[in-house]
């Protein structure tokens, strides 16, 4: 776990906010040390476990419309899952990041023509927009998941704002976490705007939070 985090937490909002901003930014540092320390044969041989144990759970590589991500810096490998799902023919959508700081969700026309945006991660060049309440599933890319389901990302707040509009809609699709085991926080440290999974995996446990 990470190093004691010494912080005292006051009674101002704002200073809560400072607090809980410190603390992120920590469990942060602390979770991607460790996962870019991780040899690729590690990599990829946990990746498709925990792919694995997620697709008997959830059937990915069948359902109609899924939202992947192009992998990188060591998360959870995606690409077997997304060559299954390309070689059926399925809606697979990965994020392209637009301006101000906004995102949306592209099936790629060519899964081969790719651009690299302001962060180094492969993004389509081309394709259709799908909007998010249309996908039945949607993996995010996490840096750790709360005791509560919450997600820790890298401070971008991307998917906080492509998917806030929708946290409390009815059939809004199922928001998945694929992590190794060490990316389970076990604090609550959520802010108000961060979103909430509703199962995330790793390759020894399936914790649901809705």
């Amino acid at each position: 776990s990470p190093p004691e985090l010494s912080v005292q937490v006051t009674m101002s909002s704002g200073e809560l906010v400072l607090v809980s901003t410190i603390v992120k930014t920590e469990y942060r540092k602390f979770i991607l040390q460790k996962r870019n320390a991780l040899e690729v044969s590690k990599v990829l041989n946990l990746s498709k476990i925990i792919t694995r144990i997620a697709d008997l759970e959830l059937s990915l590589h069948s359902i109609k419309t899924l939202g992947c991500y192009f992998s990188s810096r060591n998360e959870v490998d995606l690409k077997n899952l997304v060559t299954k799902r390309l070689k059926k023919n399925l809606i697979t959508s990965f994020p392209r990041i637009g301006h101000n700081h906004s995102m949306e969700l592209i099936a790629p026309k060519n899964i081969h023509k790719l651009n690299k945006n302001k962060y180094g991660i492969s993004e389509p060049s081309d394709g259709n927009t799908i909007c998010p309440l249309e996908h039945e599933i949607i993996l995010i890319p996490t840096v750790g998941v709360d005791s509560n389901g919450y997600r820790l990302g890298y401070g971008g707040g991307y998917y906080d704002r492509l998917l806030g509009s929708i946290s409390q809609t009815n059939n809004k699709p199922l928001l998945i976490g694929l992590i190794y085991d060490f990316q389970f926080i076990d604090n609550s440290i959520s802010e108000e705007h961060d979103i909430k999974l509703d199962m995330a995996f790793s390759e020894q446990q399936i914790k649901r939070f809705s």
